[in-house]
């Protein structure tokens, strides 16, 4: 078969992929965007970790049963590639369960990689990078995606930032529609351990 690609994970398909790190600014935005993405029609890969859930700014169960992916993000979001590989491991239990996983800032080595494979987790990080955190407007995020994303896309946002949200979502879906793209579509509930992506 073809070779796995970190950047692009498990999307084999043409469809473009919106991912979100990190937490919610809050419960409620993080309710309201899962239910407007679902109306949408789009499927969103989360990328929590495990003290967003803590801290009560997420429910994985929640997403997951309206069609959102989530997957590992550590638990407080350290730099895998500075802990050793109990460190790493622990940082992992910590996180959402699943059958991927994105090291924070993109940061992996061997000892991050071996410890991803002995949680039968795959590293899954991104080929578009918005720069969202930087304090972009949601017009110049919706924006840049809409004119960079192509076939294939694992689009890098988060959760705290300006498109996690209906508008945002809804502008990006219909300015990739009208350059011949598509969003993953949400075909209802995914589970934990999915293996490819259902769009």
């Amino acid at each position: 078969g073809t070779l796995y690609s970190v950047s692009r994970g498990p999307n084999r398909t043409s469809k473009v992929m919106l991912t979100f790190d990190d937490c919610p600014s809050s419960y409620s935005s993080f309710q309201n965007t899962v239910l407007a993405a679902e109306r949408l029609g789009i499927r969103l890969a989360l990328f929590p970790y495990g003290q967003c859930r803590e801290w009560g700014l997420i429910s994985f169960s929640y997403a997951r049963a309206h069609g959102h992916y989530v997957f590992n993000h550590s638990y407080s979001h350290a730099d895998l590639t500075t802990l050793s590989y109990n460190g790493v491991i622990n940082e992992l239990i910590g996180g959402p369960s699943g059958s991927y996983g994105r090291p924070p800032y993109g940061s992996y080595n061997f000892t991050v990689k071996n410890a991803f494979a002995a949680r039968s987790m795959r590293i899954w990080t991104w080929n578009l990078d918005t720069r969202d955190w930087t304090g972009l407007s949601r017009t110049t995020v919706v924006n840049y995606v809409v004119k960079n994303a192509y076939a294939g896309s694992s689009v890098l946002m988060h959760m705290q930032y300006a498109a996690f949200n209906e508008t945002a979502l809804s502008q990006i879906k219909s300015g990739l529609a009208n350059r011949g793209l598509s969003v993953c579509r949400n075909n209802g509930a995914v589970g934990i351990y999915p293996q490819t992506l259902d769009c």
